[in-house]
């Protein structure tokens, strides 16, 4: 037990010690968790115990508490007892996003402070015998008013969480009913009591082994750890196992689980998408987070206070939030015990109005993004499809693929782009003079630095030699463009793919995005394969999908995801080291890209009804293993949209990525036409 004196005299009153110190520290274990720390303090005899005081304001324990001194004096009394008076500033932090019982959403970290503060005081009692202060507890020390048998009431109005909308204002993620499915454990302990005597341990564990043994094998799930749970969890506690969408196909029998003891199935609303894959790497999660979450945000997580967790969610998770309306009050109806005549003041309360989330608006078209899942929801790799609008760089759709996959691939993967990234070459090679008739060489094989450079296998003999740069476009010569390395400086082909919107910092309305990556530091035989997309330079299919924008819509394409709230766009007059894209140049990069469906790579886009297709197929070849592999792209426009398709291993770009993208511009020409 602390004995709390000071050796100093106080400057007036009787000749007793300074009460700041014990004052102090009052004040100090007043925010100890629980108020245990109280137990360290000499308090007085007629003090209340420090756990009823918990129980009295359990329900304002959610919120952060701080307790500041102001002052404390010895009191001027005729009194034998010599008492003094501590001031302190009470505040309770209560930033909009969490609630005390654990629902609600968690903005702490990003919402403005909110804090309610008041003034309240004590007493403190000099003890002659030990001669020391002993402060007086009471419920009005810590919230003025409250009895000691009183309580506080924290009444929450839940703030309705905004949607996640598409471009025409359609709600994709919204409250969406679902079904709860796990054991409560409540229920198989009042099964088992009804009978004439109480079960034992062992009785118990056996019934809920079987139950959640039962429940898993029906949901074909693994038993094993869900057994563990369901006994590791608390004796009358809800296990969840399961959770199902109300309008999804399952084979589950939900009208047996009733059959299994303590197994239940309860309705529910959860903040889903329209389906379990709907954009899902994407709109990212909301829920609560687990442990390993909470220790990895940095403080802006909270146990069992529902948040956005990642993606949009989290991105945009006070925009979405809201606020949850809050009412204080303070609740003696059922006291019996008076407050202190020292400690009795007016009551305090605090009430906040609920304010609702707002929605999140993105630029993705449902529909297009539907079909782009569906295209590559069966690939036997990792793939990713994305569609940009040239007109005004909304991103209407960024899919990945197969269906199982579930990380941004097509808006934060970083591959090398193959010969898609020549048309960011020959814009450099038209910067420094050439034109689509320009002539130059196309060797089967060149050599760099004792680096040798070849074509791909099968590349047309008709055009080895002397072709045009429309030519070496159309047919995606390797060497003709390796043979410019010493034309074109790093620095050149950066500007090139800056001025197409290729860039490293790009501004979409959604964090960690990558558009692209072009070294200058950079020599040699890297210079050289960086010219046909291979080497140090790396692109993501929405970075492609950019570039393929920028040219159809005749300048600097910035990407964009998100429009309300309004997210600023690169000023392409002034990003880095570059020169704007200018409308003729853009006009010559389509002309250029018209040849590879003329009579190049990838014909087969010639049968995609509507406005003609301008394309640029690319293979980026890797070794895995020993092995030799090849990522595969295409990147096209077709009217006012623009479409990059990658797989992260096939055959060839024209192969394996020109079908699908037939397929895809298709089926999407009845959704958006082209002309």
């Amino acid at each position: 037990m602390l004995i709390a004196g000071a050796l100093g005299l106080s400057a007036c009153g009787p000749n007793v010690p300074d009460p700041t110190d014990t004052a102090q520290q009052f004040a100090d274990q007043l925010v100890s968790e629980e108020f245990s720390g109280l137990t360290d303090l000499a308090l007085t005899d007629d003090s209340m115990d420090p756990a009823a005081l918990a129980d009295a304001v359990a329900q304002l324990q959610r919120f952060p508490l701080s307790v500041s001194l102001d002052s404390a004096q010895v009191d001027d009394t005729d009194d034998e007892t010599v008492t003094a008076t501590a001031q302190y500033t009470v505040t309770w932090d209560l930033t909009p996003g969490g609630t005390p019982d654990g629902e609600g959403d968690a903005n702490e970290d990003a919402a403005e402070s909110e804090d309610w503060s008041y003034q309240t005081h004590a007493s403190l009692v000099w003890d002659e015998t030990n001669e020391s202060w002993q402060p007086q507890l009471d419920a009005s020390t810590l919230v003025p008013g409250l009895a000691n048998d009183g309580h506080v009431n924290v009444e929450i109005d839940t703030a309705e969480r905004g949607t996640i909308r598409d471009g025409d204002d359609n709600a994709m993620v919204m409250d969406r009913p679902v079904q709860r499915i796990g054991i409560d454990k409540s229920h198989v302990l009042e099964a088992l009591s009804s009978a004439d005597s109480e079960p034992s341990d062992d009785d118990i564990e056996q019934t809920l082994t079987e139950s959640a043994t039962a429940l898993a094998e029906a949901l074909d799930l693994d038993p094993e750890p869900l057994v563990d749970r369901t006994l590791a969890a608390g004796e009358r506690a809800w296990v969840e196992f399961i959770v199902l969408r109300d309008d999804e196909d399952t084979d589950i029998p939900i009208d047996d689980i009733a059959e299994i003891q303590g197994a239940m199935a309860m309705e529910d609303t959860m903040v889903l998408g329209p389906s379990r894959t709907f954009a899902r790497s994407l709109f990212g999660t909301y829920g609560q987070p687990n442990a390993e979450q909470i220790e990895a945000s940095d403080g802006e997580f909270t146990a069992g206070v529902q948040t956005g967790l990642t993606g949009l969610q989290r991105m945009y998770n006070e925009h979405l939030a809201g606020s949850d309306g809050l009412d204080i009050t303070i609740d003696n109806t059922e006291a019996t015990q008076p407050t202190s005549e020292l400690m009795t003041s007016e009551e305090v309360s605090y009430s906040r109005e609920v304010v609702d989330g707002q929605a999140l608006t993105t630029t993705l078209h449902m529909d297009v993004q539907q079909l782009a899942e569906d295209m590559i929801a069966d690939a036997e790799v990792p793939a990713g499809l994305v569609v940009v609008r040239p007109s005004d760089g909304h991103i209407l759709a960024a899919a990945e693929g197969p269906s199982e996959l579930s990380w941004p691939l097509a808006t934060t993967g970083t591959y090398p782009p193959g010969s898609t990234f020549k048309m960011i070459t020959a814009l450099a090679m038209l910067r420094n003079g050439m034109t689509p008739e320009s002539m130059v060489d196309c060797p089967q094989t060149i050599t760099i630095d004792g680096a040798e450079f070849s074509n791909f296998e099968g590349y047309p003999s008709d055009y080895l030699g002397e072709i045009t740069l429309a030519d070496a476009i159309a047919q995606s010569c390797n060497t003709s463009f390796v043979s410019q390395w010493e034309e074109l400086s790093t620095q050149d082909v950066h500007d090139a793919a800056v001025a197409l919107g290729l860039v490293e910092d790009p501004i979409v309305g959604y964090n960690g995005a990558f558009l692209g990556s072009v070294p200058t530091e950079v020599e040699g035989t890297q210079h050289a394969a960086g010219l046909f997309g291979q080497g140090l330079v790396q692109a993501s299919p929405l970075g492609m999908a950019t570039v393929s924008a920028s040219i159809a819509a005749g300048q600097t394409v910035t990407p964009v995801m998100v429009t309300d709230p309004a997210v600023e766009p690169n000023d392409n007059d002034n990003l880095p080291g570059n020169a704007p894209l200018t409308e003729d140049e853009a006009a010559t990069l389509q002309e250029l890209m018209a040849g590879p469906v003329e009579y190049g790579t990838v014909p087969i886009l010639q049968n995609v009804p509507g406005a003609p297709v301008y394309a640029k197929t690319g293979t980026a070849e890797y070794v895995d293993d020993g092995e030799d592999l090849a990522h595969t792209w295409i990147m096209a426009t077709h009217g006012d949209l623009a479409v990059a398709l990658f797989y992260s291993e096939g055959f060839a770009g024209a192969q394996t990525n020109g079908p699908v993208l037939e397929d895809f511009l298709t089926e999407l020409e009845d959704i958006i036409p082209s002309e």
